[in-house]
């Protein structure tokens, strides 16, 4: 059967129409994306970036955190990249009938059709899988507003697949299929012999040359006004990723800045809005999230949605500049209470396959409502102010932060002129709270026994500020750093370790962005390296079943996992066992994010959820290296009657009793 005359004229009409609607919608897009005021340095480090690209863009490497989940996304995901060649091919056949796409050599023809269609299959069984967990599975994450229209588009992609292999098995039952590619088209092969196609080839392949084209670009013109625009821009995201260390906050420019913070959706950057249209809304933040397992009204893939429909709502005004009257972002995007209930445990940001930001906007939002509305929490502002007086959330008096070393020989670093291999960075939670002085005890007798040569800072150091960077209060977590640092290079430190991982990550991560740049290490990281060196040999039996919680700011964010395992392996008699929950799928104390000085009234405590991970193991002791997490395990174990069946303890502890 000819092509009738008139074809060309009709897919020239469709086409354009189709690839008009896709572009204005594209352009639009861009235009809002652009209309974020916030700076952001994401051109440099290109060949890491080139390389995020390909392993976490073309390659999906993060979506397989899920296996299940990663095998179907990558059956549907590499339907589109190898069907491209098709849909060039098919869509020009309008045109010009037996038109194929040109390739390097004529002898690569026959595995690329074999690719297309192996790939169809396995698209159809993608989809296949992913309506059966929508729709028999169905898991609370995918059970939202957006479930139509996932359906949707798997319907589209479905009938793309399928139009394709019809569309080949009419060729087939035509007979035009070249001779040396008839067996490089099996599938469509079979499709010929026992199909409808057969009994009029001709007819059949116009029909479903027709599909194929028009479901495709109708495709096109529909997923940028769908929620599925992630199908577009999510693997620009990949390219996009934040290079700076996780653990770090992006700075406020105090004096050259006159809006802290973030109240309208237009007051991120270009790539804080770009999350929004890059979200594939899988839930895996929320579900991945301590804040709203417990019942907090904090819904990271919420935030992310609904930051992308204030953008599009409210896009016009934006571009016009007339937003005066318009809702903020906690009418619309997310309210109050759930930007104070979260941790910073980093789990949303972690787990999100494309790389979205969460915890940064959290932050924004919280520096908002601190620094120009004046709000926090009660407890917190109480806490602020103990910092502002006493350099410590405690708020004991400053002068006492030495005093925990009394009568254990320990120098500090104006008596000693700085001759040390390291300096202790004790950090306020050593220095002040009964339980964790006797933790940080234990570990300078480990290291006076190793013969490391340390010395503290004394009455000299305070608060890093990282309780008041992740509240919101970066004026206040400013004064810290700057303190900090002149004291720190005043007096000509090289090397610090230190026994808390929010002290760690702070003066590792963000303390260079005031000028202070130093080796930081862990007191895992060292004890780990001593016990390895042979300078600390445990001899004492711990006939004991211990199981390690991780903390959130020494795994996700600074990738510290093995060590602190490793001190504990090297106990004798030790029974390691580890939490369902555990590295960097672990679940957070509930301390983070200034959370350890603020009340949780609403729902099941965090550290309460976190202790039944650690009573279904059968552990008699939860062996942490936070002082924070073991802050927290105390009081959930004093809490729920545990406290004599588990026993807490930081793994200098142990080790100090071991040697």
């Amino acid at each position: 059967m000819a092509a009738p005359v008139w074809l060309p004229y009709v897919l020239t009409a469709f086409l354009a129409v189709t690839i008009g609607i896709f572009l204005r919608r594209f352009t639009h897009i861009v235009r809002l994306l652009r209309a974020g005021k916030a700076k952001e340095k994401r051109w440099d480090h290109i060949s890491e970036r080139v390389d995020s690209f390909i392993v976490n863009g073309l390659l999906q490497k993060k979506v397989y955190r899920s296996i299940p989940v990663g095998i179907l996304h990558s059956f549907i995901f590499w339907a589109f990249v190898i069907l491209g060649a098709s849909v060039v091919e098919i869509t020009a056949q309008g045109y010009t009938p037996g038109w194929q796409i040109p390739v390097p050599a004529a002898f690569l023809y026959g595995p690329l059709y074999l690719a297309e269609e192996i790939i169809a299959v396995l698209a159809m069984i993608g989809i296949a899988m992913a309506l059966v967990r929508r729709y028999v599975v169905r898991p609370k994450k995918l059970m939202h507003e957006g479930f139509l229209d996932a359906t949707i588009v798997l319907m589209f992609i479905l009938g793309i697949v399928t139009s394709l292999l019809l569309f080949n098995a009419a060729e087939h039952a035509r007979g035009v299929i070249p001779a040396q590619y008839v067996a490089w088209k099996p599938i469509s092969g079979f499709l010929a012999d026992v199909s409808i196609v057969a009994l009029n080839p001709d007819l059949f392949w116009w029909v479903f040359w027709a599909a194929h084209v028009g479901l495709l670009f109708s495709f096109l013109a529909y997923i940028l006004y769908s929620k599925h625009s992630h199908i577009v821009f999510a693997i620009v995201n990949a390219f996009f990723i934040n290079m700076e260390p996780k653990g770090a906050i992006k700075p406020i420019d105090l004096e050259k800045t006159e809006t802290f913070g973030a109240q309208r959706v237009e007051q991120f950057s270009l790539r804080q809005l770009l999350d929004g249209f890059a979200c594939t809304e899988c839930g895996r933040c929320t579900d991945s999230c301590p804040a709203n397992a417990t019942g907090k009204p904090l819904d990271p893939m919420r935030l992310i949605v609904n930051m992308k429909d204030t953008l599009l709502e409210q896009g016009p005004a934006i571009l016009a500049g007339k937003t005066d009257g318009l809702p903020n972002m906690f009418a619309t995007v997310h309210p109050e209470e759930g930007i104070w209930a979260c941790t910073t445990c980093y789990a949303c940001v972690y787990e999100c396959p494309v790389f979205n930001e969460h915890v940064p906007k959290i932050i924004d939002m919280r520096r908002h409502l601190v620094l120009m509305e004046g709000k926090m929490p009660p407890e917190a502002a109480e806490t602020m102010r103990k910092i502002e007086q006493n350099y410590n959330p405690w708020g004991i008096g400053w002068d006492q932060r030495g005093k925990w070393a009394e009568g254990l020989g320990i120098p500090t670093m104006a008596e000693n002129g700085g001759d040390v291999d390291y300096l202790f960075w004790v950090g306020c939670a050593g220095s002040f709270d009964e339980r964790n002085r006797k933790v940080v005890a234990a570990f300078a007798r480990l290291m006076q026994r190793a013969g490391v040569k340390f010395a503290i800072l004394g009455s000299e150091e305070k608060c890093t500020g990282d309780p008041a960077r992740r509240i919101g209060n970066e004026y206040l977590f400013q004064t810290m750093a700057k303190a900090n640092v002149e004291t720190l290079n005043a007096r000509g430190v090289k090397k610090i370790v230190t026994a808390c991982p929010h002290c760690f990550n702070t003066l590792k991560n963000e303390y260079p962005q005031f000028g202070g740049t130093y080796e930081v290490i862990h007191h895992s990281q060292l004890l780990a390296e001593l016990l390895e060196q042979g300078k600390l040999t445990p001899k004492k039996p711990v006939a004991a079943k211990v199981t390690h919680h991780d903390s959130c700011y020494l795994g996700r964010y600074n990738d510290i996992y093995d060590e602190p395992r490793q001190v504990l392996e090297a106990l004798p008699q030790i029974q390691t066992v580890e939490m369902t929950k555990c590295r960097d799928k672990g679940f957070c104390c509930g301390a983070g994010g200034a959370r350890m000085w603020m009340e949780e009234t609403i729902g099941e405590k965090v550290n309460h959820r976190r202790l039944s991970h650690v009573t279904e193991t059968g552990a008699e002791i939860v062996a942490t290296a936070c002082p924070y997490c073991l802050i927290m395990m105390d009081d959930a174990a004093k809490t729920k009657n545990v406290d004599a069946s588990l026993a807490r303890a930081d793994i200098a502890e142990l080790l100090d009793r071991a040697v």
